[in-house]
């Protein structure tokens, strides 16, 4: 509260403040993929997000990304359920980072095409891992595993529905 009191009373004194300080333009061209990893990781949230309200889903964005959620579906009053968004691009190979695995958690994969960032009008592909068996069959795997071989080998042929008609 002190300091508070202190900048509000300084505010209007342009002698409390140093000079702004100037950082000039980094030289170094930048990676193609810096920019395009971050962006395509809020648009696969996004993507997520739509596919759900489509479905009639009451979904939202979370932005703390805290404990591996990125989205919530609320299921009824006091019960969620909850997906981490990975997002792979020009690939279907996930290197196995450590997931909770949990009841109503899932695991769900946006899969854009490597010209992503070129060719918005391709949707990504979209897979959705229940955490739990994801985690039962993965093990201890550490390398990179193929999500569309994991989904062959659940059998998991219609995520969404199975996710919205638990949302009911």
């Amino acid at each position: 509260d002190e300091i508070e009191a202190e900048v509000l009373a300084d505010l209007a004194d342009p002698a409390a403040w140093d000079e702004p300080i100037d950082v000039p333009p980094s030289k170094a061209p930048r990676l193609g993929w810096v920019a395009r990893g971050r962006h395509l990781e809020l648009a696969a949230r996004f993507h997520v997000l739509s596919i759900l309200h489509r479905l009639g889903a009451e979904a939202s964005l979370t932005n703390s990304y805290r404990d591996s959620v990125d989205v919530t579906v609320v299921q009824a009053p006091g019960r969620a359920a909850t997906l981490d968004v990975k997002t792979l691009v020009g690939t279907n190979t996930w290197f196995v980072e450590p997931f909770p695995a949990r009841k109503n958690h899932y695991v769900t994969f946006v899969v854009f095409p490597e010209d992503a960032a070129k060719n918005p009008d391709t949707a990504p592909d979209v897979l959705v891992f229940p955490s739990v068996r994801l985690k039962e069959l993965l093990g201890h795997e550490t390398g990179g595993v193929n999500v569309r071989a994991l989904a062959r080998e659940l059998r998991i042929t219609d995520p969404w529905q199975k996710l919205i008609t638990q949302a009911a």
